[in-house]
């Protein structure tokens, strides 16, 4: 198992780059290898040990699964979304599609960057437990 962890994401919605970012500096900061990406740049999976996935109800997030849907079905899984709670029936739709963790959401207009910073942190402590490779500070 590798320690490094794709965050996708799909800029439909604003802020779900920045979310995005805020995520992979948490999760760097706590010893992950990690790689930040729009989902249109993520080519391949090979040597993910785990996908963060932003917006998965775009199509964009769509044409992410069935490229790499035989490598997902062997990664773990988590989704977070920029909206309110409860996520929208097509975002749980893809959650239980991909078996994934989540979907966890970080505000509507105005996102919550403390939750996301939060919530990247509790993921850098799953995936530590998760996979014995992950190596975490």
């Amino acid at each position: 198992m590798t320690d490094k962890v794709l965050v996708a994401y799909t800029s439909e919605v604003a802020a779900t780059d920045e979310i995005a970012q805020i995520i992979g500096t948490e999760l760097a900061g706590c010893g992950l290898r990690v790689i930040v990406l729009p989902v249109t740049a993520a080519e391949t999976l090979y040597g993910f040990g785990a996908v963060i996935l932003g917006d998965a109800a775009t199509r964009d997030a769509h044409r992410f699964v069935r490229r790499h849907k035989v490598s997902l079905k062997h990664t773990p899984v988590w989704l977070f979304h920029r909206g309110t709670a409860p996520a929208p029936n097509d975002v749980m739709r893809m959650a239980r599609k991909l078996n994934a963790h989540g979907p966890i959401s970080f505000g509507g207009d105005a996102p919550d960057w403390d939750r996301a910073k939060a919530w990247a942190r509790y993921l850098a402590d799953q995936l530590t437990v998760l996979h014995r490779g992950f190596v975490s500070n």
